[in-house]
């Protein structure tokens, strides 16, 4: 059973990961204080075979997503706090395709209060999984036509505002590699307050 007084976010990474989206938010997670679980979700079941990102880079997950039990309905506790999808168009496709990861996708809306959050391509997934239907998103624009017609699409952020909050459905959304740090900023502060989001902000010198 799940710790209850820990806040657990689960990373999904799969072939073709945009690797920056993931690592920057498993980075400011774990700087928040978050227990971060990264799960590869390529049809291979190896709990050890590295992923292969979109750019190139290589990252070992802490497990195959297979090898998680899904949330129990019965066992708040054994949710995560934050599902995050990344993007990157191959990654994004295989997690798209996956029965499993629209299992997970399921579980996590199902609870209130925890937490779906995607950036770049990782709307498709949640398209994908069914759920969130009519929720206001933003994504890469290279992926808007996917997705337009199934959310309320947004492309009119930039700046500050360059994260999407849908609170009806507890999801946020942004757009690429250059805005995932305002994406997991925005997590922590949802999730532990604007005063540690700060703390975690401020050594990281942004100009």
């Amino acid at each position: 059973m799940a710790d209850n007084n820990k806040t657990r976010a689960l990373v999904l990474i799969a072939d073709g990961t945009e690797e920056m989206e993931a690592v920057i938010t498993i980075d400011v997670l774990v700087r928040a204080g978050f227990e971060v679980t990264v799960a590869n979700t390529n049809p291979s079941t190896s709990t050890s075979e590295s992923v292969r990102c979109s750019r190139g880079v290589r990252i070992v997950p802490d497990t195959h997503l297979s090898a998680l039990p899904l949330p129990n309905p019965q066992d708040p506790s054994s949710y995560y706090t934050v599902l995050f999808v990344p993007g990157g168009g191959p990654g994004a496709q295989s997690m798209a395709g996956s029965t499993l990861v629209h299992q997970w996708v399921h579980a996590q809306v199902s609870k209130s209060g925890a937490i779906l959050a995607a950036v770049c391509a990782g709307p498709t997934v949640i398209q994908a999984a069914g759920v969130a239907k009519g929720a206001q998103v933003t994504s890469h624009p290279s992926v808007r036509g996917q997705l337009e017609g199934y959310f309320q699409y947004r492309d009119d952020v930039s700046g500050k505002a360059i994260v999407v909050v849908d609170e009806a459905h507890e999801l946020l959304t942004s757009r690429g590699p250059g805005s995932t740090f305002e994406l997991a900023l925005a997590i922590v502060e949802r999730v532990k307050g604007k005063e540690l989001m700060e703390q975690v902000r401020a050594p990281m010198m942004f100009p």
